[in-house]
Parts: C-alpha cells; structure tokens; sequence
C-alpha cells in the first residue's frame, strides 16, 4: 500500500507548487522510430525524456511516471527509449532541441557517451535534469536526481550477510557495465563486503537489466558446479529472471535471490518467498522533483545541484505495505 501513499502524498505537493490542466493525449513520432506519447500543448511547453531502455518493469513504470506527472502538470511530454545506445539517445537530445524543447530529462545509458548531446542542450539554455544515472558532464547539467541506490546496495547487502550469516558464497549479478547505477550499487556492495572476510564472490557478471541476459547467465553459473549460497541482483528485472533457473534446477530456497526496484512483481515474489528481498527505490519521486524543479527555475528560483531519494529494504517482514 504505501507505493500508493506515496504516490498521493507527492501529487498534493505538486499540486501547491504546479499549474494544473486536464489535457487530451496525441503520439506523434519519436525521433529514429521511437515511439512517444504527448498531451495537447495547452501554454506550458514540450517536454522531453530520453531513457536508456524499456526493457523491464521499473523502467517502464519510470515512463509512465513522465507521462503522467507531465500531463498532470500540462505539459506537451514526450517518452523516447533510447535501446541502450548512447548515439540514439545523443539524437534524441538534438531532437529535443530542435522541437524547442522546455526541458529535457535524461535517464543516461552512458556516463561518458552523451557529452555531445548535453552541451547543445546546454548553449540552447535548455535546463537538463538526470534522472536516475549520473553523467560526467556534471557541470552542463541543471540537476541530477536520482535515487540513492548506493544505500539500496548497501541495505541489501547488509541483508544477505543477515541472511547466510556473515560467511558463505555469492554471486553478483549486474546492470549493463559501466553505467553509474551499476557503479553506484556495487559500491554499496563493496563497502558492506569490506567487513565480511569470510564470504566469497565465486561469480560477479552483467545481466544488462533484463531476463533475458539474466536467465543464461544464471545457468552458466549453476552449471559450473560451484557452491553459491546467494545470488544477489542489481535490479528485480534479473532477479525475476534467474527464480525460474533455480526452479528448474530444483534449488528454489537453497540458493537466495535478492533484488531491487520494488517492482510489482519483485514484491510479489518477496511476499511469495522465493526473492528474499528487495529495494524500494522511488522512480516516480524522481520524475516529481524534476518538474517541480522546472516550475522553480520558471519562477526564477534556485535548484539544487543534486537532489536524492532515499532507498528503502523489502523484506518478508514489511512487503505487505509495498503490496499494489
């Protein structure tokens, strides 16, 4: 219940802060095919959001959480994916530009491949809010907004250590390499793993977000005949992935699985017992800030540099006010 309470307690906010207007919806084309979806231009200005990919429930969500908060506040919003290619998603900032863009939110694919698309954005005043990923740039942004994904690691971690009492094997699975989510998480990881000598990480490979690289890679793993006591994912797409693995290798409860997002199906699977947690992690609060953001810079108020939500642990013991 309590994604739902959030969910309310962050549209009255806005509300006090924002303009309101009930608008129609139309979906013209996003740039390089990319589908994108829009309300009527009602005065308030396009918008635009570029996400690295929408290849799992979390990121999904994250761009109905654009459409809708957008929408709500009566802006003309436009969604495109960017398929994890950092030139796509370079081209969808230029044609956010182009279409005389009133902000333009990013959730990177790339920490270092999107420079080029950020300093056009930037000489044309465009404000540029991360979401969720950080970029190098830092200094042609106008915030990054993200949650703290590094406390979701650590919290997890923390967790698993709880769980297989302090010593055992492990194996991480990651995000796509190199994105500073992945980074960002695995840090949390590092830091719990620095106090715990007798755990070992027998495997630590990318799942790129997605079953569908989670699900093979987890059978690798399990084929190898090696011990592993926790498989520990950095998001609940993967996680979701690797459950049926363990249950056709008849290892579903031997081997745990953690993951994060607080997915819908993630909680379930939480509530069920076959993830034995997870990590609230608050898209929506994201997207939020970022246009109460744009409604302060309009008003010719200053913003913060970096803005986080916090991270929360799901486990058996809580997951029923995670529960849609």
């Amino acid at each position: 219940m309590k994604k739902k309470v959030l969910k309310a307690l962050l549209c009255i906010a806005m509300a006090a802060a924002m303009v309101m207007g009930c608008t129609s919806e139309k979906a013209p084309e996003g740039e390089s095919g990319s589908k994108g979806e829009a309300s009527e231009d009602n005065g308030s200005g396009k918008v635009f959001m570029t996400v690295s990919n929408q290849q799992n429930e979390f990121m999904v969500g994250m761009g109905e959480s654009f459409k809708e908060v957008g929408k709500t506040a009566g802006y003309d919003v436009q969604l495109m994916d960017a398929d994890l290619d950092a030139a796509k998603q370079v081209s969808q900032i230029e044609t956010a530009i182009a279409e005389g863009a009133e902000a333009i939110l990013i959730e990177p694919c790339s920490v270092d491949g999107l420079t080029s698309g950020l300093e056009a954005a930037h000489e044309a005043g465009i404000p540029l809010f991360i979401i969720h990923n950080n970029v190098s740039a830092e200094d042609l942004i106008t915030s990054l907004i993200h949650v703290d994904v590094q406390q979701g690691g650590e919290l997890k971690m923390e967790q698993v250590m709880k769980d297989i009492g302090g010593k055992g094997d492990i194996a991480i699975m990651t995000g796509t390499l190199g994105q500073d989510t992945t980074n960002q998480i695995c840090d949390g990881y590092d830091k719990v793993l620095d106090a715990y000598p007798d755990v070992n990480v027998v495997f630590e490979g990318a799942g790129n977000w997605g079953a569908t690289d989670a699900a093979p890679l987890a059978e690798n793993w399990l084929a190898s005949g090696k011990n592993i006591d926790a498989i520990v994912c950095n998001n609940d797409g993967m996680a979701l992935g690797v459950l049926p693995v363990l249950k056709t290798a008849d290892k579903t409860g031997e081997i745990l699985v953690y993951g994060l997002d607080a997915t819908n199906e993630g909680v379930k699977a939480v509530k069920e017992g076959t993830m034995a947690a997870t990590i609230f992690v608050d898209a929506h609060a994201e997207i939020e800030k970022a246009f109460e953001m744009l409604e302060d810079i309009k008003a010719g108020r200053e913003v913060e540099k970096e803005y986080k939500v916090p991270s929360v642990l799901v486990t058996k013991d809580n997951v029923d006010e995670y529960m849609d």
